[in-house]
C-alpha cells in the first residue's frame, strides 16, 4: 500500500501539486478562521443553583432548601458529581456533568426541576441558577476612574451598577459582570427610637408601610368627550421627600409621616469589601489608588475569545467617548487580548526560526539548496494542514497545542527522504545491471522506496506514543488532548 501511494505520487505530479496548493489555501483559511485560547478551557461541564434566604441560620437552610433541591436534581442524566454548601442565610448547589453533555442542556434540565423543589412556603425563596461561565472567562479587567470632582466614589459605583453592566453584558458571549468596590447608594431611614415608641409603633410596621406605599396602581378609564383617558395612581418613590411623605397611621384625625419619628437619607450601604489598585508607572514609580471601582467581564463558556474581545474594546472606546459623564474613563486593567497576541507572535517567530535553522542546518550537511528549501516548505505545510483538521473538528488552538510542535518530528521523514535522493543522485552511477542509463526519475523512485516503510514506521511511532494522551479523562484530557491532536495532525501532513 504504500509502495502504491509513492508511485501514485510520482506518476502523477500535477495532480499532487494541484493538490497540495489546495491543501495550502484551505490551510490558510482554516489558520485564520481557527479560534485561538490562550490556554484550555479546563473547567467541567457544570451548573449552580444559588438559593438567598436573609437572617436563617446554617442549619435551617440545609435542612429546608439545599436538601430538597438535592433530592430533586439527583439522578440527572450525564450528572457525575453533585455537591452543596449551606452557609448563613446562602445555599449553594453545584451540578458537574460529563464532557459528553451539552452545557445548555443541562440548565434547560435543571431550570425544568426546579420547578417541582418544594420550599418553604411564604418566604418568597428564589432558587437562581449561576451565569454560565467557566474559571477561564475571566477576560477582561477593568477600573472606573474619575478626574470629575462631581463624581465621588458612591456615584461611580451608580455608574458601574447602572451604566456599565447593562453596556458590557450588551456584548455578545458577555453573560455577567462581575464588580467589586465603592460604596453603593441607598436610601436610609434613622428611626428615633423614642418616637417610636411613644406613637406605639415598631419597626415591622414602620417597614410595612414604606414597602405598601412604594407601588403604582392601575385603573381603568374615563371619558373625557370622544376621548378615554387612562387613570393610575403613581405610588414609587422617586426621592428622599417622598419617603418622608409617606402616612404610618393618623393619630386624633393627624397623620403621622415618616418624617415625624425619622430622618430620611440618602447614604452608603455597609461596607464588606474594600479594592486598591497600584499603578505601576514607566518611570519606575508606583501610584496607589486606595479607593477604585473594579470590574471583570465574564466570558460564556465555550465562546471564541477573540471576536468577543474586540467587541469589547469598541464597547469600551464608546462608554469613554460617549455615553460615559466627562473625566469618567474605562481603564483597562487585565485584557486577555495582549496574551492572545503574545501567543500568535511566539507561533509565527517560532515557525519562522524553525524553517530558517532547518534551511541553514540541511545547507551545511547536504550542500544543496533545493533540498534543503523543499524539506523547510513541510514547516508550515504542516502547521496548515493540521489547522484544516483543527478546525473541521472544532478543537481551538492554544499556546499549549501550538507551543508543542517539534520541528524536528515535523521534517523528520522528509529529511531522510530527501537525504536519501540526494546520496542516490550524487552516486553518479546512471547503469542498471544490463548497463542501460538510469533516468532520474527512476533514481527518485528507488531512493524512495527503498526509505519509504522506515519512514512510515518512524512517523507511525511517533504518533503511537501519543495514543496514551487520548485516555486521559477530565482536567487532564481538556489540558493536553488539543496538544495531542495538534501533533498528529501535523505528522499526518508531510
Amino acid at each position: 500500500m504504500i509502495r502504491a501511494l509513492v508511485d501514485f505520487a510520482l506518476n502523477n505530479k500535477f495532480v499532487v501539486l494541484a493538490t497540495a496548493l489546495l491543501l495550502l489555501g484551505w490551510g490558510a483559511i482554516s489558520f485564520h478562521n481557527l479560534p485561538v485560547e490562550a490556554y484550555p478551557d479546563i473547567a467541567d461541564n457544570y451548573v449552580t443553583v444559588i438559593t438567598q434566604w436573609a437572617g436563617r441560620s446554617a442549619e435551617e437552610v440545609e435542612q429546608q432548601v439545599t436538601i430538597p433541591i438535592e433530592i430533586q436534581m439527583a439522578g440527572m442524566p450525564h450528572m457525575t458529581f453533585l455537591r452543596s454548601e449551606s452557609i448563613f442565610g446562602l445555599s449553594f448547589v453545584i451540578m458537574i456533568f460529563d464532557d459528553s453533555s451539552v452545557n445548555d442542556w443541562n440548565r434547560q434540565k435543571v431550570l425544568e426541576r426546579l420547578t417541582q423543589v418544594n420550599l418553604p412556603n411564604g418566604q418568597n425563596l428564589q432558587p437562581q441558577i449561576g451565569t454560565d461561565w467557566s474559571t477561564t472567562g475571566q477576560i477582561y479587567w477593568y477600573t472606573l476612574r474619575s478626574t470629575n470632582p462631581r463624581y465621588d466614589l458612591m456615584e461611580l459605583r451608580s455608574i458601574e451598577d447602572w451604566v456599565l453592566l447593562k453596556q458590557f453584558k450588551s456584548v455578545p458571549n458577555v453573560v455577567d459582570v462581575s464588580d467589586f468596590g465603592g460604596t453603593v447608594r441607598e436610601y436610609q431611614v434613622r428611626i428615633d427610637p423614642s418616637k417610636l415608641v411613644s406613637y406605639g409603633l415598631s419597626i415591622g410596621q414602620v417597614e410595612q408601610q414604606i414597602s405598601n406605599n412604594n407601588i403604582n396602581a392601575g385603573g381603568s378609564f374615563v371619558e373625557v368627550g370622544m376621548q378615554q383617558m387612562n387613570v393610575r395612581a403613581l405610588g414609587l418613590f422617586g426621592g428622599v421627600r417622598d419617603i418622608e411623605q409617606t402616612v404610618l397611621k393618623t393619630q386624633t384625625g393627624t397623620a403621622l409621616r415618616v418624617k415625624d419619628i425619622a430622618e430620611v437619607t440618602q447614604g452608603p450601604k455597609i461596607r464588606l469589601g474594600h479594592m486598591a489598585r497600584a499603578n505601576h508607572m514607566e518611570d519606575g514609580r508606583i501610584v496607589d489608588e486606595p479607593d477604585v471601582i473594579q470590574g471583570g467581564v465574564l466570558l460564556r463558556k465555550g465562546a471564541e475569545e477573540e471576536p468577543t474581545l474586540e467587541a469589547i474594546h469598541k464597547k469600551v472606546d464608546e462608554l469613554n467617548n460617549g455615553i460615559l459623564p466627562p473625566g469618567v474613563k474605562v481603564v483597562p486593567m487585565l485584557d486577555r487580548s495582549d496574551l492572545l497576541h503574545f501567543t500568535l507572535h511566539t507561533v509565527m517567530h517560532n515557525l519562522t526560526e524553525g524553517m530558517i535553522l532547518v534551511s541553514v542546518i540541511l545547507f551545511l550537511f547536504l550542500l544543496n539548496a533545493r533540498a534543503a528549501i523543499i524539506v523547510a516548505l513541510t514547516i508550515p505545510f504542516s502547521l496548515l494542514f493540521a489547522s484544516i483538521w483543527l478546525d473541521m473538528s472544532h478543537i481551538p488552538a492554544n499556546l499549549l497545542s501550538l507551543g508543542a510542535l517539534d520541528f524536528g518530528m515535523v521534517v523528520d521523514g522528509a529529511v531522510v527522504m530527501v537525504e536519501n535522493i540526494i546520496r542516490h543522485l550524487s552516486r553518479g552511477s546512471r547503469q542498471t545491471v544490463v548497463g542501460t542509463p538510469k533516468t532520474t526519475a527512476e533514481m527518485i523512485r528507488e531512493a524512495c522506496h527503498e526509505v519509504q516503510r522506515p519512514v512510515f514506521y518512524a512517523i507511525a511511532i511517533i504518533i503511537t506514543a501519543y495514543m496514551p494522551i487520548f485516555t486521559l479523562q477530565r482536567v487532564e484530557g481538556r489540558l493536553f488532548r488539543p496538544m495531542a491532536w495538534t501533533v498528529v495532525f501535523a505528522l499526518l501532513a508531510p
